[in-house]
C-alpha cells in the first residue's frame, strides 16, 4: 500500500505540550512523538520545527529536566532575570531558574522593549557557552515587569532632567509639561512612568508624590518600592494565620500532644538581638559524665504551615523575611511570626528538636531529631548573655534585674563549654572564624539617623552560632541519609574564576567549603526562612505517612532553589541600599569635610570604597587622585593594583565629602589621597 501523498496534521502546541508534560522527564526524542501521535517518519522535520517554534516563545521552559533529547538540536532557550544596567546600557542578570548560573549580559534588547528595569524577566536566546565568567544572549521579548512605575528624583544638573532613584538604573528622563503633570522641587521623590523618544532618549510623566527623601522612613520605603518584594498579605493568608493563632492557643497548658516530647520542664532559652521579635530557636544543655547534653529546639513552623495553604504559597513567593534598620518585612504574618510560631517565654510552643550528646572535644556521638513541645523560660540578648559570661569569676549569681538571674546557674557556663567545644571541632576540620562588623543605626525622636554605631561580633554571637550550624549540620545528615526531598546549602570552593563564591540553595546535597562540611543545610530559621520549613517537613514526613501524601506534590526543584537563592540576594540589597540611604542623610551635615575610607576593590573607572564612619560602601572615581597620570588606561585589567602601585585592598584613604544624594544612596568622593 502507498503511502498518502497528504501530510498528516500535526498536534497542535497545547496538545504536544501536554503530552511532554506527562513524560515526567523521560528522555524524549522525535520518534517517540511521532508514535503517539501516529505520525509518519516523513513528519520528523515539521515537529522538529513545531518544536523549534515553542522553544522560542518559552513554551518549553517548565518541562521537567532531560524531557527532550539532546539530539533534537533546539535553540537553548531561558529566563533571565535583571540584576542591573551596565554602564554601556546592556542589561546584565542571571538565570532565573537555573540556580548556579553564570552571570548573563543581555546584547540586544526584546524587539519592542525600548529599555529594562532591574527585576524585569526576559525571555532570552543563550549564545553557546565559552571559556569566560559570563553568557551573552538576545532578548526575545519581555516577560514580566512587576511595575513600570518609576520612583524619580529631579537631578542636579542644568537640564532639569529626572533621575531614577534606583542607582543600578541610568535612565534619565524628561519631565513632561502639561497641566497633568507635578511638580517635583529639589529632594522630593515621585512616581513617573517612562517611554522612549525617537531619539533615543525617554521621557516621564510625574503622576504622584511620595515625599522628600530625607523623611522619617523614606529610605525603606524607596528601597522597598525598587526592589518589588511582597509587603502585605492577602486576607485569605492573615485569615488562616488568625486560625492558627487560635488553635495554638488551645495548646496552653494541655498535655503533650500524641506524638511530641513533653520538653516543657527543660529551661531552654531563646537568645537573639535586642530589636528581634520572631524567636525561632532556643537552646538547653547539661553535662554529662561522656561530655554534652544538648538540646536544639526549634519552631515547628511546618506544622501550621500546610502545603499549598495561602500562607505557603506568599512565604515561598517572600523567601525569606527582610530585616531593615527601621522595620521588618516578615515572611509569615505577625500573627505567626510575632505570636503563634515565636517562641516566646511563658508559652507553650510546638517544636522540633535536635537531641545531641557530644564529646569534650566537640564531637556528635549520637544525635536525634524529634517532635515536641516545650516553653521558654527565658527571652536573652546577645549582650545579656556576653554580660554573664564577662562576670568576674568571684561572682556566685546574677544581679536580680539581669533576665538570666532566675536560671539554673550553671546553664550559660554550660552553653558557653558547649559553644567553645563545638568551635574547636570546627577549627580542627580547618574552619577560620572571621569577625564580621555589622552597623547598627540609631534613630533620633523625629526617625532621623543619628548614629552609625558598629557592632562587632562577640562569644555569646559565636556561641549560638556554632550551636545551629550544628544543628543544621545533624539536619543535613539525616536528609542525604534518607534522601529526602530538601534544599541543601552549598559553597564552593574559591577558584581564580570564582574568588570569593557565594553561598547557595541546591537541590543535591555538596560540600560547603566555608563550614568544610561535606552536605549542610538551613533547619534552625523556619520562621524566616522557607528553606527552613522545607527541611522540617521533609524530616516530618519521613516518620509521618499522614505527611508524605501532603507534601509529595510539593518536592523542592530547581527553580525553587533559583526562586530562593534570588531572594535571599534580594533581601540583603534591600538592606544595603536602606542603609546606603540612610548614610546619605546622616552625612549630608558634612559635605566639605574630610573622612577616611577602606579600599575595597577597583575598576577601570575607580575604586570601591567603604566609609569609616558609617560602613557603607561607596564609589572613588579615578579623577578624585590629584595625580592621576595612566589611572584611566581601560586596557588595564580590574585588579587594583593595575592601576597605581599603590592601591591595595584594604589601604585607607582620606577623601573629602563632596555630595550626597539620599534619593539613591549615594555619595560624592573628591580629593582622594593615601593615610597609610
Amino acid at each position: 500500500m502507498s503511502a498518502s501523498p497528504y501530510a498528516s496534521a500535526l498536534p497542535s502546541v497545547q496538545e504536544l505540550r501536554a503530552f511532554l508534560e506527562g513524560r515526567a522527564g523521560a528522555a524524549t526524542g522525535l520518534t517517540d512523538i511521532l508514535r503517539n501521535f501516529q505520525l509518519p517518519m516523513r513528519q520528523k522535520a515539521a515537529i522538529r520545527t513545531l518544536l523549534h517554534d515553542m522553544a522560542v516563545t518559552g513554551d518549553l521552559l517548565d518541562l521537567a529536566p532531560g524531557t527532550l533529547k539532546a539530539s533534537i538540536g533546539l535553540p537553548d532557550v531561558a529566563r533571565m532575570r535583571v540584576s542591573y544596567i551596565r554602564d554601556d546600557g546592556n542589561a546584565a542578570g542571571f538565570l532565573a531558574d537555573d540556580a548556579l548560573s553564570r552571570p548573563v549580559v543581555l546584547l540586544i534588547k526584546p524587539p519592542d522593549t525600548p529599555y529594562l528595569f532591574p527585576g524585569d524577566i526576559v525571555l532570552v536566546r543563550l549564545r553557546p557557552a565559552t571559556g569566560t565568567q559570563k553568557r551573552e544572549a538576545r532578548g526575545l521579548r519581555l516577560l514580566t515587569r512587576l511595575d513600570n512605575n518609576l520612583p524619580v528624583t529631579p537631578a542636579r544638573t542644568p537640564e532639569h532632567l529626572l533621575l531614577p532613584c534606583d542607582a543600578r538604573l541610568n535612565l534619565p528622563l524628561t519631565p513632561e509639561e502639561n497641566a497633568s503633570s507635578l511638580p517635583l522641587t529639589p529632594r522630593q521623590i515621585g512616581l513617573a512612568t517612562p517611554h522612549a523618544l525617537p531619539d533615543g532618549t525617554y521621557a516621564g510623566r510625574v503622576h504622584s508624590v511620595l515625599g522628600c527623601a530625607d523623611d522619617a522612613g523614606m529610605p525603606s520605603r524607596l528601597s522597598l518600592l525598587i526592589h518589588h518584594p511582597p509587603t502585605a498579605f492577602s486576607e485569605q493568608a492573615e485569615a488562616e494565620a488568625r486560625q492558627i493563632a487560635q488553635q495554638n492557643a488551645a495548646l496552653q497548658g494541655a498535655p503533650a500532644p500524641s506524638g511530641r516530647t513533653d520538653l516543657r520542664h527543660l529551661p531552654l532559652i531563646t537568645i537573639d538581638d535586642a530589636s528581634a521579635h520572631d524567636f525561632d530557636d532556643a537552646l538547653w544543655a547539661e553535662q554529662t559524665a561522656d561530655g554534652f547534653h544538648l538540646i536544639v529546639a526549634i519552631a515547628d513552623v511546618a506544622h501550621w504551615v500546610k502545603p499549598g495553604s495561602a500562607l505557603d504559597e506568599e512565604a515561598r513567593e517572600r523567601g525569606n523575611s527582610i530585616y531593615l534598620p527601621d522595620k521588618v518585612v516578615p515572611m509569615l504574618p505577625l500573627a505567626l511570626s510575632a505570636q503563634a510560631c515565636s517562641l516566646l517565654p511563658g508559652q507553650d510552643r510546638l517544636c522540633l528538636f535536635a537531641d545531641m550528646h557530644i564529646t569534650p572535644q566537640g564531637h556528635v556521638v549520637s544525635a536525634q531529631i524529634n517532635r515536641g513541645i516545650m516553653q521558654s523560660a527565658a527571652r536573652l540578648t546577645y549582650e545579656a548573655v556576653q554580660h554573664a559570661f564577662d562576670a568576674t569569676p568571684h561572682q556566685t549569681s546574677l544581679p536580680p534585674e539581669h533576665p538570666a538571674a532566675l536560671l539554673p546557674p550553671t546553664l550559660l557556663p554550660t552553653l558557653r563549654k558547649v559553644g567553645a567545644t563545638i568551635r574547636q571541632a570546627a577549627t580542627q576540620r580547618g574552619v577560620m572564624e572571621r569577625e564580621e562588623t555589622g552597623w547598627n543605626v540609631q534613630f533620633d525622636a523625629t526617625g532621623q539617623p543619628c548614629a552609625f554605631v558598629p557592632r562587632n561580633t562577640q562569644e555569646a554571637h559565636y556561641m549560638v552560632a556554632a550551636c545551629m550550624i550544628l544543628a543544621n549540620q545533624i539536619a543535613a545528615e539525616k536528609l542525604q541519609a534518607q534522601a529526602l526531598p530538601a534544599l541543601f546549602r552549598t559553597h564552593a570552593q574559591p577558584s581564580p574564576d570564582s574568588p570569593r563564591p557565594m553561598a547557595r540553595y541546591s537541590t543535591r546535597a555538596a560540600p560547603h567549603y566555608g563550614l568544610r562540611l561535606g552536605n549542610y543545610t538551613h533547619f534552625t530559621s523556619p520562621i524566616r526562612r522557607y528553606a527552613d520549613l522545607l527541611a522540617h517537613r521533609a524530616l516530618t514526613q519521613a516518620n509521618d505517612s499522614s505527611m508524605q501524601a501532603e507534601t509529595s506534590a510539593y518536592t523542592p526543584d530547581v527553580a525553587l532553589a533559583s526562586q530562593l537563592n534570588f531572594t535571599e540576594r534580594r533581601a540583603a540589597t534591600i538592606m544595603q541600599d536602606s542603609l546606603n540611604r540612610l548614610a546619605a542623610i546622616f552625612l549630608a551635615p558634612l559635605v566639605g569635610q574630610r573622612m577616611s575610607a577602606h579600599v575595597m576593590t577597583a575598576t577601570r573607572h575607580g575604586l570601591r570604597v567603604r566609609l569609616t564612619k558609617t560602613g557603607t560602601p561607596s564609589f572613588l572615581a579615578w579623577s578624585a587622585f590629584p595625580d592621576r597620570t595612566g589611572m584611566n588606561d581601560d586596557s588595564q585589567h580590574t585588579h587594583a593594583s593595575a592601576h597605581h602601585p599603590h592601591v591595595q585592598s584594604g589601604a585607607v584613604l582620606s577623601v573629602t565629602l563632596a555630595g550626597t544624594c539620599p534619593a539613591r544612596g549615594t555619595l560624592m568622593l573628591t580629593d582622594a589621597v593615601y593615610e597609610h
